[in-house]
């Protein structure tokens, strides 16, 4: 060791080595268990270059790409920063699938800027400091914006006097106040704008014939009883279904305005002859459509079908959507499986949609479009690229709203955990479905719908017992009973077992009465021929010859 070559060549193999831990500890991943296969968090933002971490660890700047194994953790944190904006942080329950790449959107905020006024030569300043009781709201002063609230707006003593101040969001009146004359020299004057929310809601008015149906307004968010009305209905397109015992449903989407009334007349078809449809496909799990309406995912049946002819659709994310007119005959199932096949040269791109706990109501720009599903994702298909308003409600919940940016080609995830409501709940909610579906639901022997049925906002009593039950003609009815505490989400899964075939009671079988009627029928024309034979004259004997003599 004496030689001063091997001594620097000791001391840059170390110095090498001890770089390359460094870069290792750098580039560390989110999660490294042992073995294992990984997914994938495709994370983007608009704008661009922020700086994306998972679970506090930075993984590159936006659009970038962070590798998890499906055998971590469960739940990931998900941040993105950008200097001038707010943080964005999303919560994504569970781990990606194995190869699977889940897309990540942040749509970044900027964050508040104050624009001073540019004070007269010579003149001194004074202050004006604008908030509002919305968060977000922009101001407006003297026609010129300066940004959301909080603002501070700098003017000189001795410019124009007297200013207009305008505070204004979407969903609220905008608000706007004359102020006379200028601040003194080193005056702040606070100004609070409190803004009233515009009038965003309507009223949905239902009747029906026969009258006394119930009536389910977004597969459950309400409930009436015909005739009558939904108040307070958030504007834009819901779906309202109209359902009585011994009568096939009636199902509509309806458009509602700020304001106004929309009316529902529903003439219910009395239940005659009835079918059902068995729904399977590759991949499984796709969404099933009845003549536009959803019935739950492959692979699934679907009964108390009227006899003719329905259009089936299927939806899947990644796949084009696959449509075709199926017939219904008379107590018999009609059994249908498609092979879905992938979108090839994309020009839309599709939502996934769910939510812990499940059965919240998910509505995109103000449309209804279902409830999230204790089963998978519920998948939005066929979205225009562009940004989504995704409101998610659930009763005993606080409503969710978050943004979503379609690109054509992609999927677009939007998982989160719901939180309880700042007040405490008054009502529970149940997730109620049946195999097959279309089955009639009865909760203490109130008639309330049909399955797949997701009831919010229920009025419960805690010290009773509540009964659910589901019927359909040619099963054994289901039921379950229990007690029900405020905020509960209850869930009814019913696998329904067919009546079997009536059989004789006592006696003989039918099948020995007709062997019996064969062998009599047989035994009465062999009598019938001996007699005939009997009946007929004996020939007469041929005389003797006489002998020779």
């Amino acid at each position: 060791m004496n030689n001063p070559g091997r001594i620097v060549v000791v001391i840059l193999i170390i110095a090498f080595a001890m770089t390359g831990f460094v870069t290792a500890a750098d580039t560390l991943s989110i999660s490294q268990p042992i073995g294992g296969e990984q997914g994938y968090y495709d994370i983007s933002s608009n704008p661009v270059g922020g700086e994306a971490s998972v679970d506090g660890t930075t993984v590159g700047i936006t659009p970038t790409t962070a590798g998890v194994y499906v055998s971590a953790p469960p739940g990931h944190t998900i941040s993105i920063a950008k200097q001038g904006y707010q943080t964005w942080s999303q919560y994504y329950p569970g781990n990606p699938a194995a190869g699977q790449h889940v897309a990540v959107n942040a749509m970044l905020v900027p964050i508040p800027v104050t624009l001073p006024v540019t004070p007269m030569p010579g003149g001194q300043q004074g202050y004006y400091v604008i908030n509002a009781n919305v968060d977000g709201a922009s101001v407006s002063f003297d026609n010129k914006n300066y940004g959301a609230v909080p603002v501070t707006v700098t003017v000189s003593i001795t410019g124009t006097p007297g200013h207009t101040i305008s505070v204004a969001k979407q969903g609220y009146q905008t608000w706007s106040q004359n102020y006379p004359g200028n601040p003194a020299a080193g005056q702040t004057i606070a100004i609070y704008a409190t803004l009233t929310p515009s009038v965003q809601t309507g009223t949905i008015s239902v009747n029906s014939n026969p009258a006394g149906a119930s009536a389910i307004l977004d597969n459950g968010y309400d409930q009436i009883i015909t005739p009558g009305t939904f108040n307070s209905v958030s504007t834009g397109t819901h779906t309202v279904q109209v359902s009585m015992a011994g009568y096939q449903p009636y199902t509509t989407t309806i458009p509602v305005s700020p304001g106004a009334t929309s009316n529902v007349y529903a003439t219910l078809t009395p239940n005659q002859q009835l079918g059902a449809i068995s729904v399977s496909s590759i991949p499984k799990s796709a969404s099933v459509y009845i003549d536009g309406f959803f019935e739950g995912m492959t692979n699934i049946v679907v009964g108390n079908l009227a006899v003719g002819t329905h259009t089936v659709s299927l939806k899947e994310a990644g796949y084009q959507t696959w449509t075709n007119s199926v017939s219904v005959n008379n107590q018999q199932t009609t059994y249908i499986s498609a092979t879905l096949t992938p979108v090839s040269s994309p020009t839309t791109g599709d939502l996934l949609v769910s939510s812990s706990p499940s059965s919240a109501a998910i509505y995109l720009n103000g449309n209804y479009q279902g409830t999230t599903l204790s089963t998978g994702p519920f998948s939005i298909t066929g979205l225009n690229p562009g940004s989504y308003g995704v409101v998610l409600k659930k009763s005993g919940y606080q409503d969710y709203t978050t943004s979503a940016v379609i690109v054509a080609g992609a999927t677009v995830q939007v998982s989160i955990v719901m939180q309880p409501a700042i007040n405490p709940p008054s009502t529970a909610s149940a997730e109620i479905t049946s195999d097959p579906s279309g089955a009639d639901v009865y909760i203490n022997n109130a008639y309330k719908g049909i399955t797949p049925l997701a009831f919010q906002n229920v009025p419960i009593d805690t010290t009773q017992t509540y009964t659910v039950s589901i019927k359909m003609d040619g099963y054994q009815p289901y039921s379950t009973s229990g007690k029900i505490i405020a905020g509960q989400n209850i869930q009814v899964n019913a696998a329904l077992t067919p009546v079997p075939p009536p059989t004789p009671s006592g006696g003989i079988p039918s099948t020995w009465y007709i062997i019996g009627g064969i062998v009599a029928i047989v035994v009465l024309i062999l009598i019938a021929y001996v007699v005939v034979h009997r009946s007929k004259p004996d020939e007469p004997k041929d005389q003797e010859k006489p002998k020779d003599q």
